[in-house]
């Protein structure tokens, strides 16, 4: 279930609000072992984007804040069933950026980028020289990871990491 970043990140912006909480992400009515039920899940209780076809390979963009609230992994494990390829937010829920990163989806600090970035922009983001290329060709910088986050992110997540095998959930 873990994405494995290399170098470059592309996709369109999905572009969400401040202090979004995981319950919006993800409700709790569509916690399940099962994957396509935790899917269906995605952005249901969004405001504006319920029902919405979120096709794969997008770039989740957000305020201050990000996936406050429960320390539910199912609340990161959407993303990763969604096909997200990254998330980039100006801040993230302290538990919610290591639940991301423990599944291997980059989760990408960047300071002003819900100002910058419109719903559907085309985004590249290059993990080695730490930028986002925007649509009109200017980049944002982004902010350091951790190193060790960084080299939990790009072993693809922290059973990778660790080095244990891995399993598939049932469904």
């Amino acid at each position: 279930m873990s994405v494995n970043p290399t170098g470059h990140i592309q996709g369109r912006a999905l572009v969400l609000g401040h202090d979004v909480n995981t319950d919006e992400l993800h409700p709790s009515r569509f916690f399940s072992l099962n994957d396509d039920t935790v899917r269906s899940g995605f952005l249901q209780a969004v405001p504006g984007r319920r029902g919405e076809d979120v096709s794969k390979g997008r770039i989740v963009v957000a305020g201050r804040n990000f996936g406050v609230g429960s320390s539910r992994e199912t609340g990161a494990r959407v993303f990763v069933l969604a096909g997200v390829r990254a998330v980039i937010a100006e801040s993230f829920g302290r538990i919610f950026i290591r639940n991301l990163t423990n599944l291997g989806l980059p989760a990408i600090v960047a300071p002003g980028v819900s100002e910058r970035v419109a719903d559907g922009d085309a985004l590249s983001v290059d993990l080695t020289a730490s930028t986002l290329h925007l649509p009109n060709g200017s980049f944002l910088p982004l902010a350091p990871l951790d190193p060790f986050l960084d080299a939990v992110q790009r072993a693809g997540g922290l059973v990778a990491y660790l080095g244990l095998p891995t399993s598939k959930s049932p469904g």
